[in-house]
Formats: C-alpha cells, sequence, structure tokens
C-alpha cells in the first residue's frame, strides 16, 4: 500500500488546522477532517501564459475576461531591475547568483511535484482569520481564499488566482489583512491586495481600447541582394527575431514593487513597532536586510550581515520584536538585534543535528565522518511557555532532512539556551503551535502539530521508505511539559486514505523530492559567488 502525500506546508486559523498536500488542501477542525481542496490541473484551466498572466474572480463565473491593465506605480517605489524575461519554466530552475548574474543549475528542478496539478509551496492567513493564501508553484499564481461555512462545515472558497511575473517563494500578509506581500525568487518583493476589486476589473473591460497590431518587419535584403552563405544565414536570424511577438512582463492586475535584492529571496517577516513598520527580508548571498515599510520600502534601514552561508529563515520573537533569530546553511543559529544590525549571539545547532544523523547512513559524508555533514534550516517557529515556573520564549528548530525536534530558551541575555532534542519517526516538514480561539482572540497553547514525510527513510532525502501495509500517519502532536516536548497520544488525525492519482512512491525519489526539499540547493558551490 502506497503512503499517504505527506503535507508540505500548515497554518491555523483559530481551531482550523489547513494543511497542503501536494497540490491539495486540507481543513481539519478537533482532528476531524472537513474539506478538502483540490488545485485544477494545468491541462483543465488551460495551457498558462506567463507573459500574459491571468486574474481570475468570481466575474469568471459571468464568462467575463481580464483585458491588460495599465498599472501605475508609487513615484516612491523603487525602479524595477532591468532583467531578461523567459517563458520557459526551465529558467526557473537557475540559481539567482549575487552581482545579478545567472548560471545554468544541473542540479534537479526544486519545483516540479510530479503531480497532475500545481503543487501548493506556501500558505498564509489574515489575521482575522477570515482569508488563506496560497502559492502554486507551477503556474507562479497567488490564490485567495474565504473561509466559508456550508450547514456547518468550513470549507476554502476561491476568490482569486493571480498568475505572477516570478515565482512567489515567501508569503506575508500586513496587520490589517489588506495587503499580500510576495517576495519572488528573483529577489522582488510585491504589494497585492487582498482582495481583487471586481469594479475595476469591469471598468478595465469597458474602457481599455485594443492596440493595433503591428505590421510585419520586412529587411530591405534578400535572397537576391546578398553575397555570402554568412549574410544569408543573418537575414534568417534578423527575419526570424524581428517578428517575434512583444513579450508583455507585467501582470495584468494591480500590484506594486515595494524593493528588490539582487539575489534569490528566501524568507520574508514584517514587524510592527510604535511609530513605525519594517519589511525584513532573507537571501540565498547571507544578507539579511532591513527596509522600512509601505509606502517607504525604498529606504534601507541597514543589513544583519554575519552568515557565511545562505539564510534560509527568520523569526521574530513576538515577545522581544527587536530580536530576531535566523538559521540557514551555517552550524550555527544566530540572534541579533536587527534595528541596529548588531549580532548579539550565535548558538551551536550542528552538534546537536550530528547527534541524530550519525546513527543514520549519511550517504557520501559517511565516510568522511560527521564532521562533513551540511545542515539548511527549514524551519524557526516561536511559541511562549512555562519553563522554571516563568513564562520563556522558546523556539523550534527543524532542519532538511532531519528527523528531529530542536528546542532552544531565548534567556534575559538575549542568548539561545539549548533545551531538547526529540527525534521524530519521519524527517520534519512543517510545524505550526497550535493555539485555540476565545472570544476572537488567539491564545497559545502547549500543544505542536508536526508533519512529517510518509515517503523517504528518517535521515535521508532520497532513499524511500519500505512499504510496509499501513498508511502512516502525516501529522503529529507533541505537548510541552515542563519545557520539554512529549507525544500527545490523544491527537489522532482523521487521515483519509490515498487517492487515485495521488504522487505514489516511484515519484518519491524524483519531483516528490524536489518538493519537500530544495532548501540544499541553495548552497554555493565552490568559486560560486565570487566572482567581481
Amino acid at each position: 500500500m502506497s503512503p499517504r502525500m505527506p503535507y508540505q506546508c500548515m497554518v491555523q486559523c483559530g481551531n482550523l488546522l489547513i494543511a497542503a498536500r501536494g497540490s491539495s488542501i486540507d481543513l481539519f477542525e478537533d482532528s476531524s477532517l472537513l474539506s478538502t481542496w483540490k488545485c485544477p490541473s494545468i491541462q483543465a484551466v488551460g495551457k498558462i501564459q506567463h507573459h500574459i498572466p491571468e486574474v481570475t474572480t468570481t466575474l469568471a463565473t459571468q464568462n467575463s475576461q481580464s483585458s491588460s491593465v495599465e498599472i501605475t506605480i508609487d513615484s516612491s517605489s523603487p525602479l524595477a531591475k532591468k532583467r531578461k524575461l523567459s517563458s520557459s519554466d526551465q529558467a526557473e530552475s537557475k540559481p539567482f547568483l549575487g552581482k545579478g548574474k545567472e548560471k545554468q543549475n544541473n542540479r534537479s528542478n526544486a519545483v516540479l511535484s510530479g503531480l497532475e496539478a500545481p503543487a501548493v509551496i506556501a500558505l498564509a492567513i489574515t489575521t482575522d482569520c477570515h482569508h488563506v493564501i496560497a502559492v502554486t508553484g507551477e503556474d507562479k499564481s497567488i490564490r485567495v481564499f474565504e473561509l466559508a461555512q456550508e450547514d456547518g462545515v468550513f470549507n476554502l472558497k476561491q476568490l482569486s488566482r493571480r498568475a505572477m511575473p516570478k515565482r512567489p517563494c515567501a508569503l506575508a500578509v500586513t496587520d490589517d489583512g489588506s495587503t499580500i506581500i510576495s517576495a519572488d525568487k528573483f529577489g522582488d518583493v510585491y504589494a497585492l491586495s487582498l482582495i481583487v476589486l471586481e469594479t475595476s476589473a469591469v471598468l478595465n473591460l469597458e474602457t481599455s481600447t485594443p492596440e493595433p497590431a503591428a505590421k510585419a518587419f520586412m529587411p530591405a535584403a534578400n535572397e537576391l541582394t546578398i553575397h555570402s552563405q554568412r549574410n544569408l544565414k543573418a537575414l534568417e536570424n534578423q527575419r526570424r527575431q524581428t517578428n517575434k511577438p512583444a513579450e508583455k512582463s507585467e501582470p495584468s492586475f494591480e500590484h506594486r514593487l515595494l524593493l528588490g535584492h539582487v539575489s534569490m529571496l528566501t524568507d520574508i517577516a514584517l514587524v510592527e513597532l510604535p511609530g513605525r513598520s519594517y519589511i525584513i527580508t532573507a537571501d540565498r548571498d547571507e544578507h539579511i536586510r532591513i527596509s522600512r515599510g509601505i509606502p517607504h520600502t525604498h529606504v534601507i534601514e541597514g543589513y544583519c550581515l554575519g552568515h557565511s552561508e545562505f539564510v534560509s529563515r527568520i523569526c521574530i520573537s513576538a515577545d522581544r520584536p527587536r530580536l530576531l533569530v535566523s538559521g540557514g546553511g551555517d552550524d550555527e543559529l544566530f540572534v541579533w538585534e536587527w534595528e541596529s544590525g548588531t549580532l548579539i549571539s550565535k548558538t551551536d545547532l550542528k552538534k546537536h543535528v550530528s547527534s541524530v544523523m550519525e546513527r543514520f547512513d549519511i550517504g557520501e559524508q559517511s565516510d568522511k565522518g560527521i564532521e562533513s555533514l551540511k545542515i539548511a534550516v527549514s524551519g524557526i517557529y516561536f511559541t511562549q511557555q512555562a519553563l522554571h515556573d516563568r513564562l520563556q520564549d522558546i523556539f523550534v528548530i527543524t532542519c532538511e532532512g532531519v528527523p528531529a525536534l530542536f528546542t532552544f530558551a531565548l534567556r534575559e541575555e538575549n542568548h539561545l539556551e539549548y533545551i531538547q532534542t526529540l527525534k521524530i519517526s519521519g524527517n520534519a516538514l512543517a510545524v505550526i503551535v497550535d493555539t485555540t480561539s476565545r472570544r476572537g482572540q488567539t491564545h497559545p497553547s502547549n500543544q505542536l502539530i508536526v508533519s512529517i514525510d510518509t515517503f523517504h527513510k528518517p535521515g535521508s532525502t532520497t532513499e524511500e521508505r519500505e512499504e510496509a501495509g499501513t498508511i502512516l500517519n502525516p501529522l503529529h502532536s507533541y505537548k510541552f511539559k515542563e519545557g520539554k516536548l512529549v507525544q500527545n497520544e490523544s491527537f489522532q488525525p482523521a487521515i483519509a486514505a490515498p487517492e487515485d492519482g495521488e504522487a505514489s512512491t516511484s515519484v518519491a525519489s524524483g519531483r516528490l523530492t524536489n518538493l519537500l526539499y530544495s532548501l540544499e540547493n541553495l548552497r554555493k558551490r565552490e568559486g560560486e559567488g565570487q566572482e567581481e
């Protein structure tokens, strides 16, 4: 029996757990599966035109079609970087290097899922828990859902789908819930309205005037006036290139460029301090950048510099919002006072990962010893728990391909103190801190819900599990007890059996692997990034 598709990302809306597996999104309440939203296959929605992004709203049910819309960027916004756009999906698999240069990536494409429909690669929620935002990878779309209730059952009702020029890789939502902040792998950050205004779409349909078709270019030269084979080839190339239709790189919906990096963005965080807001972004080139919030995002307040490898995750302490914890391809976790860009402390993470991985065969690295182990931080999660008779800031850390959770306490001296390594039955893919909703307010509880990889062997990102004839549960729950995590035996989510057409173990060693494990591809090879 094939194992069930694991959940690659999860969020929580009040007492609802929202978890994405492949191209589907499941809704749970009190461990019960309420409903499932399935992304339409690319064949069903038609061929995606990357150079003419599509906006689908509720108007689509009335057979309305979006026309091109002229977008006006605020004068305070930075100018977009000049770059050559391509409609080929292969361009997305190339890593974006520092100095604005691209290099062919011979590593496996990290965005293909092996599914018929585009896979969900990121989730976010609004603070009022009324809307869910999802990114589907292959069609580069940001989808907005309303949490609707019909006959007492919650389900996701899609309100819009907006195809971005480049694939989004990180999402955030402003505190007022009106604006989506989307970061893409080419280093740009955009602001989009949560709700697509149907009136503006109708207005543009009525007032937009189609431009006259351009006349085909006819070179003055022809086959009778050229005198060499080389000139003949040049003439053929000229005819072929000049009559190509112009590519439109701008989406046909309202959006605004906020800021740009010259490197691949990996994570984004929004911070509100008294009197000012900030956007904090991390990238592949070891940078953590501090920019002012909307509408002054072109103002760079500073950088947190100190990482020697890619920065994959950043997390702000809710209790101490001026502190930031970051991690990535380095052996340590970093604690920053981000306003001043000051590195306060570093805490060794590799030794704790090594203690877990030493009992696994780590492939090519096993001959060189555990010292050669490379780690990639895949998640940093914040919670507050009672420890030593007082409430403490706790960070839970996950690493790519590691079957364990690592917990650290942020002490008053602003350094991380190691608490526990909790070994689990599969590689950790996603973690959420369970919350309970009381009178419209969200309160942290002592429960963690963890998604584990049910396809690969623990400690491996390539080897498949041996099929044991039983369905492994991809969701596990743990509780904090005296500051340490223990198994929550009462958590038994109602997980359905694998459906027909769902990815099988034959996919696990290929495209599904790239969906679940892509962070190690951020690590630069020898000599990479040293060009001036």
